[in-house]
């Protein structure tokens, strides 16, 4: 059988193997490469500063309702 070496180890290697065999299917790579899709890590980021804005506005109504607290005490 050999060492291997004649045998297509990229994907584009393997999708002109096929081509040459006559296999004119939908060729898929096994690991394609990982694209970052910009619109995802904008609704990622939108998602995080709505929970950091949520949690400043509990935190200012939290602190308000305790110097309250305070004035009615003295």
């Amino acid at each position: 059988m050999g060492s291997g070496s004649t045998r297509p180890n990229t994907a584009d290697d393997k999708m002109i193997a096929a081509l040459e065999r006559g296999d004119q299917g939908k060729f898929t790579d096994r690991k394609p490469p990982k694209i970052k899709e910009n619109r995802l890590m904008k609704e990622k980021q939108a998602r995080a500063d709505e929970a950091r804005n949520k949690a400043n506005k509990l935190k200012a109504l939290r602190l308000a309702a305790e110097a309250e607290a305070k004035a009615k005490k003295k």
